[in-house]
């Protein structure tokens, strides 16, 4: 009996790599963040995009804004004050040295805008690992031109991969000061790790035994790992104006209805990245393959 075997060598079609905010093929999950209440449904506009306006820089520095109670709209305090439409001038003196308001006047907020200060808190939602799409790893193929089995060892190479997504809004540059700044809130666990686009070579070897006429080669399906963060601002101070106060009421929750953390269910972050065994190498669920060959 006469065994022919035929190699073939792709070493560069066999890595593979991804796009940083987008996630394939990963289940959804459900938003379930420790602390806060969700106000999804409990105002008038669109919440999911309340809250991306006010934790989308994914930063948990104090911060201060003016927002509609009507439509929604939002503005940093910083931009809007003793600016129309969010304020406008009332008799009286100011208590503020740095009132831009003329003498005898200062600006008060205009009925149905409010004001919030607080910071943005990440804390983790969910967390779970899903199969990405099968790809062919293997840097080799071998096709049996031969009249009985045949099997060749084939080296594999991957290049594991992390990125992020956002329900709201898309930002590459955010997506990726994410994996930085977030790295300490995920929920790290010992069986997986991030890394970036980089290529592995698995040092496994697997036999392939392609029937006659037959090319033979290894898929594999990547283990990924997602961790969903819902954003939560945590009201520090919230004040409105009768139209006249230059202080109105001020309260130290949301809207004065008694409770200070907020988020809204549509609006979260996704990180997501390889699943890597312990000693380095990406976790696959490994599939060979064969296909009609050329002999």
């Amino acid at each position: 009996m006469t065994i022919t075997i035929k190699r073939y060598v792709t070493a560069c079609a066999a890595v593979v790599t991804a796009v940083a905010g987008v996630v394939a093929t990963a289940p959804a999950a459900s938003a379930n963040p420790p602390s806060g209440i969700n106000i999804r449904g409990k105002e008038p506009f669109n919440t999911d995009t309340l809250l991306s306006k006010m934790c989308g820089d994914m930063s948990g520095a104090d911060k201060s804004f003016v927002f509609n109670i009507n439509t929604g709209e939002i503005v940093p305090s910083s931009t809007a004050y003793g600016k129309s439409p969010y304020y406008h001038l009332a008799s009286g003196d100011s208590r503020y040295l740095n009132s831009t308001a003329p003498r005898g006047s200062h600006w008060a907020l205009t009925n149905g805008w409010e004001a919030v200060t607080g910071n943005c808190e990440f804390p983790k939602s969910s967390t779970w690992t899903w199969y990405d799409k099968e790809r062919q790893i293997s840097n080799d193929s071998v096709t049996n031109c031969g009249s009985g089995g045949a099997g060749l060892s084939v080296n594999e190479s991957y290049a594991t991969t992390r990125g992020a997504s956002v329900s709201v809004g898309v930002n590459t540059k955010l997506s990726l000061k994410l994996l930085d700044n977030l790295s300490s809130e995920i929920g790290f666990s010992a069986s997986y790790s991030w890394s970036w686009s980089k290529t592995h070579t698995l040092g496994r070897t697997v036999t392939v035994n392609p029937a006659h006429g037959r090319k033979g080669y290894i898929d594999a399906r990547p283990l990924k790992r997602t961790v969903r963060v819902n954003p939560v601002f945590h009201v520090q101070n919230y004040n409105w104006s009768d139209g006249q106060s230059e202080v109105g009421t001020v309260v130290h929750s949301w809207r004065g209805r008694g409770y200070d953390r907020i988020w809204s269910y549509g609006y979260w972050v996704d990180t997501y990245a390889d699943v890597v065994n312990g000693d380095g190498t990406p976790a696959m669920d490994f599939v060979i393959r064969d296909k009609a060959g050329s002999c």
